[in-house]
């Protein structure tokens, strides 16, 4: 019996990959869009798999996407994506958690890099990026070990988002041997006829439909100095590294630390540790973990007060707290651990996502933020609006991602702040005397 592996035709690019996979070299591809890389990867995916016994993980942004995208996903021809692995190869396959084991005893396992925990006990030997410029910056650091302990590699595909942390790995290893870097516009990807993917007429026709130019240069020509197309506060964040906003701050043992907090249930938990000071309001930590119990984030702020020599202030906890269907604990119980704890949460108003957004940004000017609080800050620069491509513009709703917590809990500071501090204050009367 004869199979043919891979079941595509590579392009020149995606045959340079095959070979530097089979050379046991790391891929990063920053390739335009619609130039293939889910399928280019599926088939590394299954290269990998015959030809080193283990795990194999391919991870998108969220598990929804994974499942859609891939498992349940259409090529181009209208043929599943999925069935690009030949059946006679798999031995075991499982819809429910999107898993094949192969007949070699290789296991190949679809996932999404919003829930690493899952992940830690898989020990996988290959790691497959699709659209790494949108995962939880953190998710690669965590896996990473696992990868070099296990001699494996990991195989990374986007197209850019600004300067975040698809850029900042690009510039990390573009000069290392152990990577095979391939950044390509559509002026660089071919057919096999020589033809370029997309053509200059395709470029134009794309634009007419209403894509602006930065987007173009962003999706088409792999550009990093675009921005962060659909960001919300790229001027804002723009102004704050202008300013100098962005820096070291000390606390003050004389003023007291408050807290905003967003909690989690399936995604992270996010707490904002800041001090009013003058007209700033200064962000001078910031806990955020996945996976853990409310006394956890409790400690882990409290020692941080410990450290600061600070007296508790205001705390203050989303309006739907008091809903009992966040699958972490009992609202009820949530609220009463913490007042054992000492803590006595404030319930933030409900305003629209929208109206929330717009008291950031009224306060934005008045934010200072210390540079240790990394992870919040690239969320401030990357929070950003879904692009609808059928309509070639922007979504009005922000997307739900790892930067959602970070900025959900900066909206609650912000309502809050507008109601208490923002307050008009009296007209002042004048007399005069005769």
């Amino acid at each position: 019996m004869y199979i043919k592996v891979p079941n595509i035709n590579p392009y020149s690019h995606q045959l340079r990959m095959f070979k530097a996979v089979q050379e046991g070299k790391n891929i990063l591809s920053i390739i335009h869009r619609r130039s293939g890389k889910d399928i280019c990867c599926l088939q590394l995916w299954l290269l990998r798999a015959l030809t080193r016994i283990g795990t194999h993980v391919y991870l998108f942004p969220m598990y929804s996407q994974a499942r859609s995208v891939l498992w349940e996903g259409l090529d181009f021809d209208g043929k599943p994506f999925i069935s690009a692995i030949p059946t006679c190869l798999i031995a075991k396959k499982n819809e429910a958690r999107m898993t094949m084991e192969l007949i070699n005893g290789s296991k190949l396992v679809l996932a999404g890099s919003n829930n690493t925990d899952s992940l830690m006990g898989t020990n996988p030997v290959t790691i497959i990026y699709s659209e790494f410029s949108l995962h939880h910056p953190l998710a690669r650091q965590y896996l990473n070990p696992i990868i070099v302990q296990n001699k494996g590699i990991e195989i990374i595909n986007s197209t850019p988002r600004g300067k975040n942390h698809l850029f900042d790995l690009y510039e990390a290893v573009k000069d290392n041997p152990k990577y095979h870097i391939e950044h390509l516009s559509v002026e660089q990807t071919f057919k096999h006829d020589g033809t370029r993917i997309i053509t200059d007429e395709d470029i134009k026709d794309i634009k007419s439909r209403g894509m602006s130019d930065e987007l173009i240069a962003q999706e088409f020509y792999c550009s990093f100095d675009s921005g962060n197309m659909g960001a919300y506060f790229t001027r804002e964040t723009s102004d704050m590294d202008r300013e100098g906003r962005i820096g070291t701050l000390k606390p003050n043992p004389n003023l007291p630390l408050h807290s905003c907090w967003d909690l989690g249930a399936s995604d992270q938990t996010v707490a904002w540790l800041y001090q009013l000071e003058g007209r700033y309001i200064n962000l001078i930590g910031c806990v955020h973990s996945s996976g853990q119990g409310l006394k956890f984030y409790l400690d882990h702020a409290d020692s941080l007060r410990k450290q600061w020599g600070c007296n508790w202030g205001n705390h203050w906890m989303p309006h739907d707290v008091t809903q009992k269907n966040q699958n972490w604990e009992l609202a009820e119980s949530r609220l009463m651990l913490a007042r054992k704890a000492g803590w006595f949460f404030q319930i933030t108003p409900k305003l629209s996502v929208d109206d929330g957004i717009e008291a950031l940004r009224f306060i934005f000017p008045m934010i200072k933020v210390d540079k240790s609080c990394s992870m919040g800050i690239r969320a401030m620069r990357e929070y950003r609006r879904e692009y609808d491509e059928l309509g070639a513009c922007f979504r009005q709703k922000p997307v739900h991602d790892w930067t959602s917590n970070f900025v959900d809990a900066l909206r609650y500071l912000a309502v809050n702040y507008r109601r208490l501090y923002d307050n008009p204050s009296s007209p002042i009367t004048y007399t005069t005397s005769l």
